[in-house]
């Protein structure tokens, strides 16, 4: 029970306190001009890089018929200085030549290298003892 007054409870007070609409109207405003500059800059670069593919294609293109020409004059001229070609065949070889064949590979000695450890005792701490 409270002492003095026989009041009830009120409410609290409810404030909004945050943006106003001008604010959030200037920011949407701001966003718009963003979205539209970015669409431009994209059609741009767009438009830029299929020039850039076309001019490439014509270049393989040009290059292509370039190659062809060059390998059409290539085979005409060689055809006309058909004189002046040299064939080769393979024939036996004629009784008498001089041939040369492969040497014989020299025979090594096997290794007689043994390495003995029937007379040689292994104790704790003396390493690895070897008889050679």
């Amino acid at each position: 029970m409270c002492i003095g007054f026989n009041q009830q409870p009120a409410p609290p007070v409810i404030e909004y306190v945050g943006p106003t609409q001008e604010d959030i109207d200037a920011n949407q405003a701001s966003l718009d001009a963003y979205q539209q500059q970015v669409a431009a800059q994209q059609s741009d670069f767009q438009a830029q890089l299929q020039q850039q593919i076309d001019a490439a294609t014509a270049e393989t293109e040009q290059l292509r018929a370039d190659f062809a020409a060059e390998t059409a004059a290539a085979s005409q001229s060689a055809v006309a200085q058909s004189a002046y070609t040299v064939t080769t065949s393979e024939t036996e070889i004629p009784e008498g030549a001089q041939t040369t064949a492969a040497k014989p590979k020299k025979k090594q000695p096997k290794a007689n290298l043994k390495i003995s450890t029937a007379g040689v005792q292994n104790t704790p701490g003396s390493g690895v003892n070897l008889g050679i």
